[in-house]
C-alpha cells in the first residue's frame, strides 16, 4: 500500500453541512450499500479510544476467520485494531476527521474466487475518485461516531460500492446477494465488540 496521506479534515474547518459525512465526499454515488449502527452508553472520546484499541474480530472469532478465508482473505496476525486489520488487507485511509469519522477504500474484482489476488490498493482519495478500470468496482467503508445526549454515542459503519460498468455490476450483484448477510453479521459483531471495549474503558 502506498504511504500517501489521507485527506484530514478538522471539525473546525469542515466546510460541508452539519451532519454530513466524509463518505459522501469520497463516494456520493453508489450501486450497493450496507449500513449498521449501535448506541453506546459512553462519550465519544471513550468510543474513539475503543475503536482504535479494540483488536480485530479475526483475533477472537473463529467464525470471522472462516468467512474471511472462504473469500480468499487471510486475517493479519499483526493487526492491532480494525483500521490496522483493513489496511493490512489493502484498504487505504482516504479521509479522516479525527475522533469522528474515517473512510477506507479499495477497488478490484471482489467476486473473483481469489478475492485477495484481485484487489487493488489505491494511494489516495483522488486516485479512488478517478478510478475507472473496466470490469471492476470500488468500495468505500466508513466508521463514524456521533455524540448524542446524556453522554452516549451513535457508532455506525456504512459500506458503499460503485461498479465501473455493466459487466462489473452484474457480477457484483450476484456476489453481493451471496455475501451480504455474512458481511452484515461481521459488521454488527464489529460494532458490538467496540461497544464492549468502550464500556470497559469507561468503567
Amino acid at each position: 500500500m502506498a504511504d500517501a496521506e489521507p485527506l484530514i479534515i478538522s471539525s473546525a474547518s469542515c466546510a460541508h453541512a452539519a451532519g454530513g459525512m466524509l463518505l459522501d465526499r469520497i463516494l456520493p454515488e453508489f450501486d450497493f450499500r450496507n449500513r449498521h449502527a449501535i448506541i453506546v452508553a459512553a462519550p465519544v472520546a471513550c468510543v474513539a479510544e475503543a475503536l482504535e484499541t479494540s483488536p480485530p474480530l479475526s483475533e477472537s472469532s473463529a467464525v470471522v476467520r472462516l468467512l474471511l478465508r472462504l473469500r480468499g482473505l487471510t486475517p493479519s496476525s499483526e493487526a492491532s485494531s480494525l483500521r490496522a486489520s483493513m489496511t493490512a488487507r489493502g484498504f487505504t485511509v482516504l479521509a479522516e476527521r479525527p475522533g469522528e469519522e474515517f473512510v477506507l477504500g479499495i477497488a478490484g474484482r471482489f467476486w473473483a474466487f481469489d478475492e485477495a489476488g484481485n484487489l487493488l490498493s489505491l494511494p489516495d482519495a483522488k486516485a479512488f475518485t478517478e478510478f475507472n478500470q473496466p470490469g471492476t468496482a470500488k468500495a468505500a467503508v466508513n466508521v463514524r461516531l456521533e455524540a448524542l445526549s446524556a453522554g452516549t454515542t451513535r457508532l455506525s459503519t456504512e459500506t458503499r460500492v460503485k461498479c465501473v460498468d455493466g459487466t462489473a455490476h452484474r457480477r457484483f450483484m450476484f456476489y453481493w446477494a451471496l455475501i451480504k448477510p455474512f458481511s452484515g453479521w461481521i459488521r454488527r459483531e464489529m460494532l458490538r465488540s467496540i461497544q464492549r471495549r468502550a464500556l470497559a474503558l469507561g468503567g
